[in-house]
C-alpha cells in the first residue's frame, strides 16, 4: 500500500472514531462548535471574512436551540490539512473548495452538505486565468511554452479547473517552460503581476480585490466553477445538523454577505459537484504526454491485423507533413547490409487536433512510403484508419 493510501487510510480511520464524538459543553450548558476554514488569503483577511457570519450563526442557533452557542473559528495551514481537521473531527463543520468537498466526501461518505453559497442567485461562479497588465497575450493558445502560477494542488480553481481549461485549449504540462503551485490565490495574482510567471489561475473574487488594489494583472479567459459548500463533520448530532443547516440558509444580513462576497446561501447535493469529480478524476490527463500512434512492421506471416508487409532494411518515409515525428534505429541501415530481418519500429506522435477531428466524422490516414528498392517483396504503400 502507497503513503497516500495509508494516510488516506488513517484519516479514514480516525474520521470514523470522531463520529462518535459528542458536542463538547461549557458549565453553563453552552454549545461550542469548532468552524474550520484553510488559509486560501491571509489568516487575518480570513478571520476578517469569517467572523461575522460566525457571530450571525451563534445569534441564529442559540434561538432555534433555546441554549447559548459558541462557535470558534480554526484556519488550517492549506488543504490537506483543512479536509483532515474535518474527518478526524477536530472542526464541526467547515467551508470548503468544491475540490476539498470531493476529496473529503471520499475518504468519509458520512460528511454532509449544510448548504452552497449564493453568487446572485446562482450556484456557479468563477475563475480567471489572468496575465500581466502589458502582456501582448489575447488566446489561451498562447500561452504553449509559457510560465504558469498555479494555486494549491488541492485546489478546484488553482488546479483542477485551469489545468482542464488549458488541455482543452491543447496545452499541457509538457508544453508550459515551466509551472509552480504558489498555494494562495493572492500569490498566484501578485507573481504574475511581478512577472514572475507569465500567467496564473486565481478565482475571480481575488482578482477583482487585487485588480482594485492596483495589481498590474488583466483576465485572459475565465471558466465556470460551483460555488463553495459548506460541510458539517460526520457523526454531527441531528438536532444541531439542522438548526445549523437553516440558519446558513436563513442568512440575510448584508454585511455578512458582503464580507463572503456572495448572496446567501442554497440547499445543495453532492451532485451539484459531479463535474468538479470528473475534472479530478481525469487530471492525469494533463500531465500524459501527447497520444502515439505506434506502427510496426515484422516479417510477412507475423503481421499485426491490418499491416500485410514486412521491411527488412532501408530507409523508411512517413509522409504526415510537418505535424509527425519520426523515430527509427540508427543500426537500420547495417542490418539491412547484414541481410538479417529486423523488426523495424516507427513512433508517430499525432497532434491532439487530428484525433478531435476522427471523433467527428473524418477518416484518419497514414500513409507509408517506401522505396522499391528496400524490400524484396510487394508492400503495400498505406495503412488506412
Amino acid at each position: 500500500m502507497s503513503l497516500l493510501s495509508l494516510t488516506r487510510a488513517g484519516l479514514l480511520l480516525t474520521g470514523l472514531l470522531a463520529s462518535s464524538f459528542s458536542i463538547p459543553a461549557l458549565a453553563d450548558g453552552t454549545i461550542r462548535l469548532n468552524f474550520g476554514v484553510y488559509s486560501s488569503n491571509k489568516p487575518s483577511a480570513m478571520v476578517k471574512v469569517y467572523r461575522p457570519i460566525l457571530k450571525e450563526l451563534e445569534k441564529n442557533m442559540t434561538r432555534r436551540l433555546d441554549r447559548n452557542v459558541d462557535i470558534r473559528m480554526q484556519i488550517a495551514k492549506d488543504y490537506d490539512q483543512g479536509i483532515s481537521h474535518l474527518i478526524n473531527g477536530r472542526v464541526d463543520f467547515s467551508a470548503f473548495g468544491p475540490a476539498s468537498y470531493v476529496e473529503a466526501k471520499r475518504m468519509n461518505q458520512g460528511i454532509n452538505i449544510l448548504a452552497v453559497e449564493n453568487v446572485k442567485n446562482s450556484k456557479v461562479f468563477y475563475g480567471i486565468i489572468a496575465v500581466n497588465k502589458n502582456s501582448t497575450m489575447s488566446d489561451i493558445r498562447e500561452l504553449r511554452g509559457k510560465s504558469f502560477a498555479f494555486g494549491d494542488e488541492g485546489s478546484t480553481i488553482g488546479r483542477f479547473l485551469s489545468q482542464l481549461e488549458l488541455e482543452q485549449a491543447d496545452i499541457r504540462a509538457g508544453d508550459l517552460n515551466r509551472y509552480e503551485y504558489l498555494g494562495r490565490h493572492d500569490k498566484v495574482g501578485t507573481a504574475v503581476g511581478a512577472g514572475s510567471f507569465d500567467a496564473g489561475a486565481l478565482n475571480e473574487k481575488t482578482f477583482k480585490k487585487l485588480v482594485e488594489a492596483g495589481e498590474p494583472i488583466r483576465e485572459l479567459t475565465r471558466f465556470p466553477n460551483v460555488t463553495k459548500p459548506w460541510i458539517a463533520r460526520s457523526g454531527l448530532d441531528d438536532e444541531i445538523l439542522a438548526a445549523l443547516r437553516e440558519s446558513l440558509l436563513e442568512v440575510k444580513d448584508q454585511k455578512t454577505l458582503a464580507a463572503l462576497k456572495i448572496d446567501g446561501f442554497l440547499e445543495g447535493s453532492d451532485d451539484d459537484y459531479k463535474v468538479i469529480r470528473k475534472a479530478m478524476d481525469n487530471n492525469s490527463i494533463f500531465f500524459e504526454d501527447r497520444e502515439e500512434v505506434l506502427i510496426s512492421s515484422r516479417p510477412a506471416g507475423h503481421a499485426e491485423p491490418g499491416m500485410q508487409a514486412a521491411v527488412a532494411g532501408g530507409q523508411l518515409q512517413v509522409d504526415m507533413g510537418n505535424a509527425v515525428k519520426i523515430e527509427h534505429s540508427p543500426d537500420l541501415h547495417h542490418a539491412s547490409e547484414e541481410g538479417d530481418h529486423h523488426q523495424l519500429t516507427v513512433n508517430i506522435t499525432l497532434p491532439r487536433s487530428l484525433f478531435e477531428a476522427n471523433r467527428n466524422g473524418h477518416a484518419l490516414t497514414i500513409n507509408l512510403r517506401i522505396p522499391e528498392h528496400a524490400i524484396d517483396d510487394p508492400v503495400p504503400q498505406s495503412v488506412g484508419d
